[in-house]
């Protein structure tokens, strides 16, 4: 009789003996015994619980296309099936006589002429591999519930992470390769001046690809990443948001900026044009408050015009270079000298430092909780030695000296290395603010684009005048060269708001 061998797994890392190769060595060795002629053998990796089974129905047409009785050889009854959804088609075969099923491990053989025991044997062999299936699936979904509980992703990680091991334990750590190009794609997107397909060919540029393929990420790919909560501390699996225990590669502030623009509630969105223009998105008309659009005049001068549907009493156009010529005047009005910077330098430093803690206070407070300590646990060990308390007792008290001791000794070796990312900070701050007018008139389009949107706040013309408006933290800084007097604290928040900027 000829015979059609069939032999399938679930997963590609299936082993335990159910690899495909150790079934097929079984499979031909059996039918060697009982003298059946292989005609075909089908391999595969497929579900036989979820899905279409495509490949399963590829073996049996092919059986069904034979002129006379074949054999299905199988190594057990789980390799054929998990569920009774195909039990009727292939009783149907086998009553037509067009198909006779061995199952190998089972000793089974089902014909037309088999005994109700044989049959009650397969129909149960069918709910035992149908209620193990359940089984692996209850203890899969119960350790995830576990895992999620204790902010462990049950997965892989998002591009810009890696699944790692630490101390034998698995983890998630970010990926120091693309970590930071993923970080720099949320914070390009967040300015709302570049569009989905304009950062992706940016990534390609940076070397950002997909760790398996080796390819660059595409438009879909970004825009999952731009969704997925995990980058700033959230999972969301299974239709439910977890707090998660790994480093976060980003602020909420940021995701949630990316995800104002993406939405196009973005402030400053405007309408793409083929050819990138300085002011695109930033003018408003004063009265009717549509953008005005920029257009190219002569195939060299740049105009900017009113898009307002229903018309605007006050629209005209005006060229590009009357606005940045007040963009400029304003830049320059940010002048002060390096006296002047030395003491705002101070100034800054001591205002955060009283809104955030001074790093010096803190040390000597870990110090000096560090020496009481280590006095505490002198006076237990003596404790010990006078015999007023039990061995069990100090051990246990000594370990949670010892965990402590640990903690403060790490936190006392951070805050005695020398840190001037402050310093650096107020520097980069003010030397740009120094210098704002003469980086503006040095740089790219994209690099402009950016100082417009970091120093100032509205762009508005009212017929052809130009009326712009700075942050208030560059308004103030304006006015220092210009005042023998002045004072930072006059805006709260100012040295807050050029720091975190920064």
């Amino acid at each position: 009789m000829d015979a059609v061998l069939l032999a399938r797994v679930s997963t590609e890392m299936q082993e335990d003996g159910f690899s495909l190769d150790a079934q097929l060595d079984r499979l031909r060795t059996y039918c060697a015994k009982k003298e059946l002629n292989i005609i075909k053998e089908f391999t595969f990796v497929e579900s036989s619980f979820h899905g279409k089974r495509k490949k399963f129905y590829e073996a049996i047409n092919y059986i069904k296309k034979q002129r006379k009785l074949t054999a299905l050889v199988v190594d057990t009854v789980d390799r054929l099936q998990r569920t009774f959804n195909e039990f009727p088609m292939l009783c149907e075969l086998i009553q037509q006589e067009k198909l006779i099923i061995h199952f190998f491990k089972e000793g089974m053989v089902i014909d037309k002429n088999c005994k109700s025991s044989v049959l009650a044997m397969w129909q149960f062999g069918i709910v035992s591999a149908n209620m193990y299936a359940y089984s692996i699936r209850d203890n899969v979904k119960r350790s995830e519930e576990r895992m999620l509980n204790e902010g462990l992703l049950p997965g892989p990680a998002p591009i810009g992470y890696l699944n790692s091991k630490e101390d034998g334990k698995k983890t998630i750590i970010i990926d120091p390769e693309r970590g930071p190009l993923v970080k720099k794609l949320f914070e390009e997107y967040s300015t709302g001046l570049f569009s989905m397909d304009e950062l992706v060919k940016k990534a390609k540029q940076w070397g950002l690809r997909n760790k398996r393929s080796g390819n660059p990420i595409t438009k879909a790919q970004f825009a999952d990443i731009l969704q997925n909560p995990f980058y700033y501390g959230v999972m969301y699996y299974n239709k439910n948001y977890y707090p998660h225990s790994y480093e976060k590669l980003i602020s909420q502030d940021l995701f949630d900026k990316c995800t104002e623009v993406r939405t196009g509630r973005f402030k400053r969105t405007a309408k793409r044009t083929k050819q990138p223009f300085l002011l695109s998105g930033l003018v408003r008309c004063k009265h009717c408050g549509c953008l005005l659009s920029p257009y190219m005049k002569k195939g060299k001068y740049v105009y900017m015009r009113h898009t307002s549907p229903d018309g605007c009493q006050h629209t005209s156009n005006v060229g590009e270079n009357l606005i940045v010529r007040e963009v400029q005047n304003q830049l320059q009005s940010i002048q002060f000298s390096d006296e002047q910077k030395q003491d705002l330098q101070k100034k800054l430093k001591t205002a955060y430092e009283k809104k955030y803690g001074n790093n010096k206070y803190q040390l000597e407070k870990s110090q000096t909780e560090l020496e009481d300590l280590k006095e505490n646990q002198a006076k237990l060990l003596d404790l010990l030695i006078a015999g007023t308390i039990t061995d069990g007792v100090y051990k246990e008290k000594n370990n949670q000296f010892e965990q402590k001791k640990a903690q403060l000794e790490n936190s006392i070796r951070e805050m005695a290395e020398p840190d001037d990312s402050l310093d650096k900070a107020i520097d980069n701050v003010l030397n740009f603010s120094q210098n704002s007018f003469e980086i503006f008139k040095s740089s790219q389009i994209e690099e402009k684009r950016r100082i417009l949107n970091f120093v100032f706040e509205n762009f508005f013309m009212d017929g052809k005048n130009v009326e712009i408006s700075m942050h208030k933290h560059f308004k103030l800084l304006s006015k220092i060269g210009a005042c023998q007097d002045w004072c930072p604290e006059e805006d709260s928040n100012f040295h807050e708001k050029t720091l975190i900027s920064t």
